[in-house]
């Protein structure tokens, strides 16, 4: 989880998710849309409530290891 503090972009994560699966193409942007919610904000109140020696992590960190637990158990966790 990413402390509500380091707040980033729903476009900042689009990137970071990119960058983690090793994309080497353009990420493309559709102009044409509605620009929609910038980002998504969360309270971790509850968490911090329930588990104060909850550690963060940066949003990178959390991107890639999702990114490489979604790799290792592609076959399993897609079916």
């Amino acid at each position: 989880s990413v402390d509500e503090s380091a707040e980033v972009s729903i476009r900042d994560v689009a990137l970071a998710v990119a960058k983690a699966m090793k994309f080497e193409g353009e990420v493309v942007f559709d102009k044409e849309k509605a620009d929609g919610q910038f980002k998504k904000t969360a309270c971790n109140k509850k968490l911090r409530g329930l588990r104060p020696e909850y550690e963060f992590v940066s949003i990178q960190d959390g991107i890639q290891k999702s990114v490489d637990w979604f790799v290792e158990n592609y076959e399993t966790a897609r079916k």
